[in-house]
């Protein structure tokens, strides 16, 4: 990510696959009884606002980079099971259980100590959004004090 239109193109990937998260924990979501399982219903329910949280936060970004977030194309809308844009971890809607719980455990993975950061076909959500801290980063670095809002960018790159 060395280019302004790089950066945006990536904060839209980011904006993708946050909402590409929201299916399935709201699939899980629904399928609990709230009445027998109050403590699961209200971690998977804060999980699910927290991906929402993620999702508004990749698109500031992207309009503080002066880009404009796209929600409405087909490809925010694919048929399940599909694969995490630009990774390998496929999602599937099904009820909570232990195979949405796998899931989510993929999903949330911490990526491994020393695992460089990766813009495209990532492991871990957390290896593309360092490629994007990264860009961020490098950017204001380039760009100088004139692009001053590239630095405001990357200080708050806290996704």
């Amino acid at each position: 990510m060395d280019t302004l239109d790089s950066l945006r193109e990536h904060l839209q990937w980011t904006i993708e696959l946050e909402h590409a998260t929201l299916p399935p924990y709201l699939t899980a979501l629904y399928s609990l009884d709230p009445e027998p399982n109050p403590a699961v219903v209200e971690v998977v329910s804060g999980v699910f606002v927290e991906e929402m949280l993620h999702l508004a936060l990749a698109a500031n970004l992207l309009n503080a980079v002066g880009g404009a977030p796209r929600l409405d194309t087909p490809e925010m809308l694919p048929l399940h099971p599909r694969k995490l844009p630009h990774g390998d971890l496929e999602l599937s809607l099904v009820p909570f259980g232990p195979e949405v719980l796998e899931m989510f455990l993929r999903l949330e993975q911490l990526a491994p100590p020393g695992a460089p950061p990766e813009d495209n076909n990532y492991e871990t959500i957390g290896q593309f959004y360092a490629a994007i801290e990264q860009g961020l980063r490098y950017l204001c670095d380039t760009l100088g004090e004139k692009e001053g809002w590239v630095r405001v960018a990357a200080d708050a790159m806290v996704i």
